[in-house]
């Protein structure tokens, strides 16, 4: 090797010796940042500054500081928040604190260490203007009314009770945001009734001033004093005015519409058509604030306009635009009549007719004759006159043209399994409930048994507690135990509104799931408790 090039390899290893990089390997930093002192301290009282200094251990970062710090009381205007010397946060005051007020500081997930972003979860800092430090709390949680799940992140907002303002009017005294479980506490809280109340917020101005926001309330006034856990059930109240929020025309030619709230009987009066005879067929969800209307002929009927009306009363006038080409055939899917449990068949539109002698029905090989019925309500609906013995199977061919739909088209070749389930493939349930002693659950009750995605598969009415019911021919899986508490009897849960003062419909949750086995009988003692 020449001099020269001795020369240019010592340099090289020098420049690769110079370089600074991250050291590689260890353990992954999974420690949030730590509070190490304040300027005031954390605590202080006759507090009177318009600065606010908080030391970490660690280099941090604000993270949509803006909404994830919580200052409570809130204040008249939104301070600056930012970082200096790399470990401090700095608050800066744009307007005088209130006089004897303890202020509370919820830093929550606003402040994250500058190398993994962990978050100071849970850090606050508490200050007063006055002589001591409020020291009074209220604890609970907020649940979902219907489902009886905890609403997490959402606003827990506190109002002076002698404040002529109300959650629909004024900011709060005090306010807190629910854990991932519903709970709660609002701290360094002053002596006095209070008015509680949850909302999901969705403007952010901490009042209750949108359709689409849920609230929850209390029926009275609290006092700090009172060391009870609150509960709090969460709501959306049902719409003032009954509106059509979204009007669809699906790819089969239903005309999907989705109400503000329950409807009553709706009708549809055509503006544009002239002559012929226009027949539409209501199919509605089980709220009843969703229908399709499936319409009896589609011919020229793309841009004419129809009145909607309920009860009489017109509440729209909707142009139907079908988008792209209805598809020729028909889809049909098998299914079991939920209370009959017999087979039936479902139609991607409603069907005019059913021609046996394009199908075949075979049980164990045997062709075996059957007699279809096309459902008057549900016109998607074909019933099955069939009885399939015990732990036999029987297979379902349609041919072309068996299934002809309403509105044209008709079915493409579709092979069938309809299977007579074995008893012994089957379980049952026998749910006792029993009540606390003292504790009042008056009826009617609606007992439901859901499926793992919630949707209730059985239900029975119950007059009163304590009560039992049976369920047979439940297919094995894991389900739940759902009671509404149903006030006005109209077979349903209804919820709540907070103008008329009136609390949703009360819902109890079993949260340890039933196991249902295949030949086994289950029996479940449901106690009912007044707290969640």
């Amino acid at each position: 090797m020449t001099r020269n090039s001795w020369a240019a390899f010592a340099l090289l290893l020098l420049a690769a010796c110079a370089q600074v990089k991250e050291p590689t390997g260890g353990p992954k930093d999974t420690r949030p940042p730590e509070l190490l002192s304040a300027e005031p301290a954390d605590g202080s009282t006759n507090f009177t500054g318009g600065r606010i200094v908080l030391h970490f251990d660690e280099r941090v970062k604000l993270d949509r500081v803006r909404e994830r710090l919580l200052i409570s009381p809130p204040l008249v205007k939104a301070p600056d928040v930012s970082v200096s010397g790399g470990t401090d946060v700095v608050i800066t005051l744009n307007a005088p604190l209130a006089a004897n007020t303890t202020y509370t500081f919820n830093i929550g997930e606003a402040v994250k260490d500058l190398s993994e972003g962990n978050a100071a979860a849970g850090l606050s800092f508490v200050v007063s203007t006055g002589g001591h430090v409020d020291s009074l709390s209220i604890t609970g949680q907020v649940l979902d009314a219907f489902s009886g799940l905890p609403a997490s992140d959402v606003l827990v907002l506190l109002h002076e009770a002698n404040d002529t303002g109300t959650v629909r009017t004024s900011p709060p005294a005090y306010f807190t945001r629910t854990a991932t479980d519903g709970r709660f506490t609002l701290a360094h809280l002053r002596d006095g009734p209070k008015r509680l109340t949850a909302l999901r917020d969705r403007n952010a101005n901490y009042r209750f001033d949108l359709p689409n926001e849920e609230i929850a309330f209390l029926d009275s006034v609290i006092n700090p004093r009172d060391t009870t856990v609150q509960v709090l059930y969460m709501f959306q109240p049902a719409s003032a005015k009954q509106f059509i929020s979204a009007a669809t025309v699906l790819v089969d030619r239903g005309w999907q519409m989705v109400l503000a709230r329950r409807a009553g009987e709706l009708s549809l009066r055509s503006l544009d058509r002239e002559g012929g005879h226009l027949v539409w067929w209501p199919e509605w969800s089980s709220g009843r604030d969703t229908v399709v209307f499936w319409p009896s002929d589609t011919t020229l009927l793309n841009g004419q306009r129809f009145i909607v009306s309920e009860d009489s009363v017109e509440l729209d006038t909707l142009t139907y635009r079908a988008l792209g080409a209805m598809p020729f055939n028909l889809v049909v899917t098998p299914a079991r009549d939920a209370i009959t449990g017999r087979w039936i068949l479902r139609s991607t539109r409603p069907v005019a007719e059913v021609d046996t002698a394009h199908a075949q029905l075979r049980v164990d090989t045997i062709p075996t004759p059957f007699l279809p019925f096309v459902d008057s309500t549900l016109q998607r609906t074909v019933g099955i006159d069939l009885q399939i013995p015990p732990g036999k199977s029987a297979s379902l061919t349609l041919y072309p043209k068996a299934i002809r739909g309403v509105m044209g088209g008709t079915n493409d070749t579709t092979r069938l399994t309809l299977g007579a389930r074995d008893p012994r493939s089957l379980g049952k349930l026998k749910v006792e409930l029993v009540v606390d002693s003292g504790m009042l659950v008056q009826g009617p009750l609606l007992l439901q048994l859901l499926t793992g995605q919630g949707k209730a598969v059985r239900e029975v009415v119950l007059n009163s507690l304590p009560g039992e019911t049976q369920w047979t021919d439940l297919a094995p899986g894991s389900y739940g135990l759902k009671l509404i508490q149903d006030r006005n009897n109209d077979g349903r849960w209804t919820t709540g509104s907070f103008l008329n003062d009136q609390q949703p419909e009360r819902v109890f949750l079993d949260l340890e799931p039933v196991l249902i086995r295949a030949g086994w009988a289950v029996e479940r003692t449901w106690g009912l408790k007044n707290h969640p």
